[in-house]
């Protein structure tokens, strides 16, 4: 979006927020590109001239998401404390958008299952996250960088897809970090 006008932008930003809401609310299915527009207050014209479709809105969503996603885990992993602490906050941070991009969301399925139209976006996001990690991990003398940073991402996941309380994911994924990353900094 390198140029674009502030009026340009700040349409975007309404017909993204709109469209978040209408998609938690009732699902992509039943969301259409006019709800879309009069959520936003806009006309569809004008709507139709930034997104071809509700995919293409979908598909900015999900960039939005994973770039917000890769600023919560890169401060988190970048700030003060051992490797052990900074891990799990990252993990927690990571998490902790996904979770709260998802908060109250009427159709979590619907939207999870749609996410395989941004597969590519996710699979480049989860190997920059990984590299993350195996750079930190490296840094801090892990002898297996890359299978350490393998495990703990799935692990975390796993414990991600169980479905706890947001509070009790931080915490269960700092426990994570300490107990699979502690022992292998040396």
């Amino acid at each position: 979006m390198t140029g674009a006008s502030p009026r340009r932008s700040n349409k975007r930003a309404r017909v993204l927020a709109a469209a978040s809401t209408l998609f938690l609310r009732n699902g992509i299915r039943a969301t259409t590109m006019e709800a879309i527009a009069r959520e936003a207050q806009i006309a569809k014209p004008t709507l139709y001239a930034q997104f071809a479709d509700k995919h293409a809105i979908f598909s900015a969503l999900l960039e939005q998401l994973v770039a917000d996603k890769h600023a919560a885990f890169d401060a988190a992993l970048g700030g003060e404390g051992a490797v052990t602490e900074r891990t799990g906050r990252a993990l927690a941070a990571k998490f902790g958008v996904i979770s709260a991009a998802l908060a109250g969301a009427a159709h979590v399925e619907e939207l999870f299952a749609a996410h395989y139209e941004g597969a590519a976006l996710f699979e480049r996001s989860n190997q920059r996250i990984a590299q993350k990690l195996v750079s930190v991990f490296g840094e801090a003398g892990v002898a297996a960088p890359e299978r350490l940073a393998f495990l703990v991402l799935a692990a975390a996941k796993g414990v991600a897809e169980a479905g706890i309380t947001e509070a009790r994911l931080a915490d269960d994924l700092m426990l994570l970090a300490e107990r699979l990353v502690g022992p292998e900094v040396t």
